[in-house]
């Protein structure tokens, strides 16, 4: 197996930024150029906050490139991290829907190695599958337990783990 190198899509970062910018602007215009009372420059001041920092995540994320390989998953940008597949302790796969029926919605994975600080993706990431796929083979060599909620999850994806089969 070779490594292959994954990235979040341009046109999901671009439709990131253009929504971070303009909620920077729609928050920060009016603290700038209008005289607003305390309470509604407070509700502006923690919008343009939230919308800067979502701003900074995107930055991030475009800068940041995940090299998965046979043995290891790399993060590769601003903030480096390693997970290595022998030396799996932590899976988790949580879905949060959009839609009230859970027909949409997005998949957020959160995998760590012992020593290493816990690595977060979600399922908008390119090759989002593959690393699932690869967490849980590490998952199911090395005898991690898992939550009903990620094991659920998992077999949603079309994927199972030995061993941590749902009980009757």
């Amino acid at each position: 197996m070779s490594s292959t190198e994954l990235r979040y899509p341009r046109q999901t970062l671009w439709a990131d930024y253009l929504r971070a910018v303009a909620g920077v602007l729609l928050c920060g215009a009016p603290l700038l150029l209008l005289e607003v009372n305390r309470w509604l420059a407070g509700f502006l001041g923690v919008g343009f906050l939230l919308f800067a920092l979502f701003l900074i995540r995107t930055a991030l994320r475009h800068r940041t490139r995940y090299v998965l390989g046979p043995d290891t998953l790399c993060v590769d940008g601003p903030v480096g991290m390693l997970v290595e597949w022998a030396r799996l302790d932590r899976l988790k796969l949580s879905y949060f829907s959009t839609k009230r029926d859970r027909s949409d919605g997005w998949m957020h994975l959160s995998i760590g190695s012992a020593g290493g600080r816990l690595v977060k993706v979600d399922s908008s990431l390119d090759g989002f599958h593959d690393i699932v796929e690869r967490a849980a083979r590490a998952a199911e060599a090395g005898g991690v337990a898992l939550s009903d909620t990620t094991r659920a999850n998992l077999r949603s994806m079309g994927l199972s783990v030995a061993g941590q089969e749902e009980l009757a």
